[in-house]
């Protein structure tokens, strides 16, 4: 299972790696789709990591109320929501389905 420690470590580990790419990479020479391409990888990483965080433990898949929150916060996100209200709604649903 994944620890807060670890989920901290790759958020910095893929916010590293946008830094040096950033300053180290002339993106004059990277074409379009090379940018569009690179720009999505933070966003793939970050969904894998919520995703075996959510539907997986002790490495089996496993369905429970985390899947109802995380479903709550996809809503919300795609309603551009405010955090704090997206956070709150999650919890709040996750909660209610483990009653």
């Amino acid at each position: 299972m994944l620890t807060w420690g670890v989920s901290i470590a790759i958020a910095l580990g893929v916010l590293a790696q946008r830094v040096i790419g950033a300053t180290l990479i002339d993106s004059d020479r990277i074409g379009v789709r090379s940018r569009r391409v690179l720009d999505a990888i933070p966003l793939a990483v970050i969904a894998a990591v919520i995703g075996l965080a959510t539907l997986s433990s002790d490495g089996e898949l496993e369905l429970d109320a985390r899947v109802g929150g995380v479903a709550v916060a996809a809503l919300c996100a795609s309603r551009r929501l405010p955090v704090f209200v997206t956070m709150l709604a999650a919890a709040a649903a996750t909660t209610m389905i483990r009653f």
